[in-house]
């Protein structure tokens, strides 16, 4: 039950020059999607995540406001929280989450956190470091990635979680120095956390040197939506990018 928002550009940029004035709005998403808000940026060349969070609302804090003008790179997440209910407000459930060169966020509830555990190889359970679903469902990716490769593990384990788990969305936006990789899947049936129209579609435009990625609820009613249970794939190197359903 949170906001997504992320961009790959050709050259650093920060979100401010990237979304230009219309960043306000999706600020402004935080007075509901209140219980703070993360960033993680990473450069194609050099690959470091770096991540910076606060419990703050974005529309009220500093920090944010420093961030989003200031911090400059070619790839970045943004994520407001809304956290599910029986999930505790604290800064280690804060998204995204990183391991290694790879961070990630998550919209959406699985329900228990604990249902995803089972697509998860002992030796990353033991690296956990928040309560969340979210964090589970990227750790399930990780254990799949080791044989299929990062794309197809996104793939396959959206569609086990789906047919083994109760939940609402498995929207998620993944960073690598390489890839910038959205999904869109939700369970259609389950409306009772939508707060907007199309509360769980992602939309997507390519414009001005960049690749743009969102959740909705602040406009940009022209940016391409993706299908209920397509994946969008951008390449980094040139922002060329495909559509595939999952």
């Amino acid at each position: 039950m949170c906001r997504l928002l992320a961009y790959a550009s050709t050259e650093p940029a920060t979100f401010e020059s990237v979304i230009g004035s219309t960043l306000d709005d999706f600020v402004q998403l935080s007075q509901e999607h209140k219980h703070g808000w993360g960033v993680t940026t990473c450069d194609s060349v050099g690959g470091a995540q770096k991540l910076q969070r606060d419990l703050a609302p974005a529309f009220e804090s500093e920090l944010f406001s420093s961030v989003t003008s200031t911090t400059s790179s070619d790839g970045a997440l943004l994520h407001l929280r809304l956290a599910s209910k029986g999930l505790t407000v604290d800064i280690s459930n804060n998204h995204p989450f990183i391991h290694g060169d790879i961070s990630f966020m998550h919209n959406g509830t699985i329900r228990p956190p604990a249902s995803v555990e089972a697509l998860i190889d002992a030796d990353l359970i033991s690296e956990l470091t928040s309560t969340t679903d979210s964090e589970r469902y990227f750790f399930a990716i990780l254990t799949a990635a080791k044989s299929e490769g990062l794309i197809n593990a996104i793939a396959s384990t959206v569609k086990k979680i789906a047919s083994t788990c109760d939940y609402s969305s498995i929207n998620s936006i993944t960073l690598t120095p390489d890839f910038l990789i959205a999904v869109c899947q939700f369970n259609e049936l389950e409306q009772s956390e939508w707060t907007v129209p199309h509360h769980y579609e992602i939309r997507f435009t390519k414009e001005d040197g960049a690749i743009k990625i969102a959740s909705t609820g602040w406009g940009h009613d022209d940016w391409t939506p993706l299908t209920n249970g397509e994946m969008l794939v951008v390449n980094r190197a040139d922002l060329s990018y495909k559509i595939l359903d999952i």
